[in-house]
């Protein structure tokens, strides 16, 4: 197998495109396995019996201010808790796709599926599960740089 690597200035940071053959499917799962295991995982508390556990970064969808601490809502509804506070996280997840929408809550860019503006200058965004949070004004512009 050949491999061949190059970049364009136009792609996003965190894009990847990967060319195979349309018969290769044995390399395709291979590359796909590989990626998999290097995610990027962060350490999260199960709430039931306060262990630690480890969650791909890549599986969350929201993130939301409690107290002193976050919860992580996944893809799966599954919810667990991280031992910062929203402002420490947004630090932690900007650079994975993670935007902040108002000042409880933090979103997967990703996971956007449709967004429509409501009353008041605010932007009422809806996730791949469903769930739907409100932009506020203040962090308007970040979203629509984060679209683009």
């Amino acid at each position: 197998m050949k491999i061949i690597f190059k970049t364009d200035p136009k792609m996003d940071k965190n894009t990847a495109l990967i060319f195979t053959h349309p018969n290769d499917h044995d390399v395709k799962n291979q590359i796909e396995s590989l990626i998999e295991k290097n995610q990027k995982m962060i350490t999260a508390i199960n709430g039931l019996n306060n262990r630690n556990i480890q969650i791909p970064i890549c599986s969350i969808l929201a993130i939301e201010s409690e107290d002193r601490m976050c919860n992580l809502r996944l893809k799966t509804g599954e919810m667990y808790l991280y031992k910062q506070r929203l402002k420490v996280a947004e630090e932690d997840f900007s650079e994975d796709g993670f935007i902040r929408i108002n000042n409880q809550t933090m979103v997967n860019i990703r996971e956007v599926k449709e967004f429509v503006s409501t009353t008041n200058a605010r932007i009422e965004v809806t996730l791949s599960d469903g769930t739907r949070y409100f932009i506020s004004r203040y962090y308007m512009n970040h979203f629509r740089r984060a679209l683009l």
